[in-house]
């Protein structure tokens, strides 16, 4: 039986510098100087992505931090990560 494994996505800490202020984060693109701010529910699906995490477990996170359902969840977590992707904030598998 062949199991798929789902991808870790993880911040690139070559290309990203950050802070935490407040309940914000604050993002900057070092190779383009392009700063990025991220509200509460943002904040709490990049502090997973510091350590590397999964889609799913983004969806779990922000659905017991922001208690969003799980189709929500889904829809947020697909619409952060493709934005962050886009802007090269990901390490890239």
């Amino acid at each position: 039986m062949v199991t798929q494994q789902e991808t870790v996505h993880r911040v690139d800490p070559v290309r990203v510098a950050w802070r935490l202020a407040g309940e914000e984060v604050v993002v900057l693109d070092t190779a383009r100087s392009v700063y990025f701010g991220l509200d509460r529910n943002a904040t709490l699906l990049w502090q997973r992505l510091v350590g590397g995490a999964t889609s799913t477990e983004l969806v779990a996170t922000l659905m017991e931090g922001a208690r969003v359902d799980r189709d929500r969840a889904s829809a947020d977590v697909a619409t952060f990560l493709d934005e962050l992707l886009r802007h090269d904030l990901l390490q890239r598998p």
